[in-house]
């Protein structure tokens, strides 16, 4: 602390209301405190403007204090006119030990909790409003690479001019993090706006801030959160694996937050889709009226809710979408599909570097100079006295904010509208309506046409083409390509087999993806080769069924005699069990006749020579003889056995030979 506050103690910081931080920020109130920061209306005396100052401990700070600052930076860089700005951030002593702070812009019409807070509900109009530039600033974010993981009512502010604007990006994603790896230690505020995904302690990412904003807007219209329940626990459990509950109340915003609550968040609404699906429901909803906004002064004081809009308030239809309607005095233009509500220089955000806007006083003077001109009569003197033109000044390649920033003295309304270039990176300013050079009047219509990148190009069908050609085609387009190798049964080798792309895998052909996007692409080296079953003792149709579930061929060679193999079953094979072989090749069969068998001869009245050669013309192998080869032949032995005349025995079977006599 920078005054005579700075005893006050870290632990309690609501003893730290009346101090000033950066010997700049004088606190006026708490807001709220948790266990790692402190949230305080605080007024910037530089600027004499009411500012958010979120204010972590010391423990917060020491622990990932750094690691925030760069968050808050990322995310300072994120300039949008439905993103809260950051003014500034730095660290400050209190007690001896640093704490890191984060200032923000204040907007004067509260925020969404105010109003429930009040019991006051949206319409489905007045949701759509609000639900279109949300996800504008979650658009922008998500692309720039930032989410904020801890969308709720209290993030979701309003200008006193009811425009929108989303809280806190930057400042808590970190804490959401480190919060969600112990998803039943989180506060129960915390887990009411809760994905399935992180409720479960799994990975998250930009899907989960679509899924919260859903329950927002279902709360908004409906006065409760959708899976509610009186405990943490519970909380957290109701929405495993549900349907996103929804109901007549929500009219057309049924089925667009159905889709945005699924649980798979594969199958979930990006912010874009979100917000184009919106405005196309807007189509079939009543005009909205201006939501009831909690207007407050610079030291937070409630002032009574806003349920009017001044009666010169004009609330027009976007040029280019049917059915969307704002409820800010101010026109819209429409944006490829989402809604960007034109500001006027007055109505710019705070520039981080503590100038000061036009002041107000000089807004009123020129209007009640507009006024007598108009009551007299005397349009020209109007023009003499209010009319003052400046030339436009070449503004193409600065970031919107800058542009912004150069041409506020010049008191013209400012529009925006986005537009794809390759030759601009996003939020950069490629031209000016009317041209730089021009002579522009104050009060009239400056429009910056702003860079949102390089268009995106349609992923095309490349399925089947070869390779080198497919791979010019993509790289053709912008997007970087990785070559891998795959098997395929359907495309011949050296010929695309399939892609994906890595960071949405569930892309097809048609789809449009940012130009740098990364393709991986599979080559196909042909159909994966077979390994080769065990045949042996199948039958010849058995082994022709098996073959050609695996698209491998038989081939039948000459039957043979196998010992140890029935007839009519694979004796043998080639290539063997276990081998690889590739598809459509041949395996070799060979089907076995069963065991060689012989019959022994008849040997009666045969000499010793006649017996032998009886005995080999059978098949059969004559082995040692004993006795007296001239005498009477009374044995014949297989293995020790005897055998006789007639009987069967394999061939090549070896006897032995017995005579009488010595």
């Amino acid at each position: 602390m920078d005054d005579q506050r700075s005893g006050a103690v870290a632990g309690d910081p609501a003893d730290l209301v009346g101090g000033s931080i950066a010997a700049r920020f004088r606190l006026e109130r708490m807001l709220s405190a948790s266990s790692a920061s402190a949230i305080f209306v605080a007024v910037d005396e530089e600027t004499g403007r009411s500012t958010t100052l979120r204010l972590f401990n010391a423990e917060a700070t020491a622990t990932y204090g750094s690691e925030l600052a760069d968050r808050v930076e990322a995310a300072r860089a994120v300039r949008h006119r439905t993103i809260v700005p950051v003014v500034t951030t730095g660290t400050t002593e209190i007690d001896g030990r640093s704490c890191f702070y984060v200032v923000s812009d204040r907007p004067a019409g509260g925020t969404l909790q105010d109003m429930l807070d009040r019991g006051r509900l949206l319409t489905p109009s007045q949701a759509v409003v609000v639900g279109v530039d949300i996800c504008r600033a979650l658009d922008r974010a998500h692309r720039s690479g930032v989410s904020h993981f801890d969308i709720r009512p209290s993030a979701i502010t309003f200008g006193e001019n009811h425009e929108v604007a989303l809280a806190d990006l930057g400042t808590t994603a970190l804490v959401a993090e480190r919060a969600w790896t112990a998803p039943s230690d989180v506060s129960m505020e915390r887990a009411r706006y809760a994905s399935p995904e992180q409720a479960v302690g799994g990975p998250f990412d930009e899907k989960s801030d679509v899924y919260a904003l859903a329950l927002v807007l279902a709360e908004s219209v409906t006065g409760s959160v959708p899976f509610g329940a009186d405990s943490v626990v519970a909380t957290l459990s109701a929405r495993q694996e549900r349907l996103f509950p929804v109901t007549a109340d929500l009219g057309p915003l049924a089925s667009i937050l159905e889709r945005a609550g699924r649980a798979d968040p594969f199958e979930r609404f990006g912010a874009a889709e979100m917000g184009r699906a919106l405005v196309a429901a807007a189509g079939t909803l009543p005009r909205p009226t201006p939501p009831p906004i909690v207007l407050s002064d610079a030291t937070g004081d409630l002032a009574r809710p806003v349920l009017e809009m001044p009666p010169t308030a004009d609330l027009s239809r976007p040029t280019e979408f049917t059915g969307v309607e704002t409820p800010s005095p101010v026109p819209v233009v429409a944006d490829g599909g989402m809604i960007i509500r034109a500001e006027t220089a007055d109505d710019l955000p705070v520039d981080p570097t503590g100038s000061i806007e036009q002041p107000r006083v000089g807004r009123w003077i020129a209007a009640a100079v507009a006024v007598l001109a108009l009551v007299v009569g005397g349009f020209f003197v109007y023009r003499v006295v209010v009319d003052d033109s400046e030339q436009v000044p070449i503004l193409a390649g600065l970031d919107e904010g800058e542009a912004n920033n150069a041409v506020t003295e010049y008191g013209w309304t400012i529009e925006t509208i986005e537009e794809f270039s390759d030759d601009f990176d996003a939020g950069q300013v490629i031209r000016t309506e009317p041209e730089a050079g021009a002579d522009l009047s104050s009060g009239s219509v400056l429009t910056l046409v702003v860079s949102s990148g390089p268009p995106p190009v349609p992923l095309p069908d490349i399925v089947g083409e070869p390779a080198d050609q497919a791979l010019n085609t993509l790289a053709t387009l912008g997007l970087e390509v990785r070559r891998l190798d795959g098997f395929s049964e359907e495309h011949p080798v050296g010929s695309v087999a399939r892609w994906e792309v890595p960071s949405q895998p569930n892309l097809v052909a048609g789809s449009e993806v940012v130009k740098g996007t990364v393709i991986d692409v599979y080559v196909s080296t042909g159909p994966e080769p077979r390994v080769v079953p065990e045949l042996r003792g199948q039958t010849f149709e058995a082994a022709t069924a098996i073959l050609d579930e695996l698209k491998l061929k038989v081939r039948r060679v000459e039957d043979q005699y196998f010992t140890d193999v029935p007839a009519g079953a694979i004796g043998f094979q080639v290539p063997p069990p276990g081998e690889l072989a590739e598809r459509d090749s041949e395996v070799t069969i060979v089907i076995s006749k069963g065991p060689d068998v012989v019959t022994v001869p008849v040997l009666s009245r045969l000499n010793h020579d006649q017996v032998v050669q009886a005995l080999t013309d059978a098949g059969l192998v004559v082995g040692s003889v004993t006795g007296n080869t001239r005498g009477v032949l009374v044995a014949i032995l297989a293995n020790g056995q005897a055998i006789t005349t007639g009987q069967v025995v394999a061939r090549g079977t070896v006897v032995e030979l017995a005579y009488y006599g010595s």
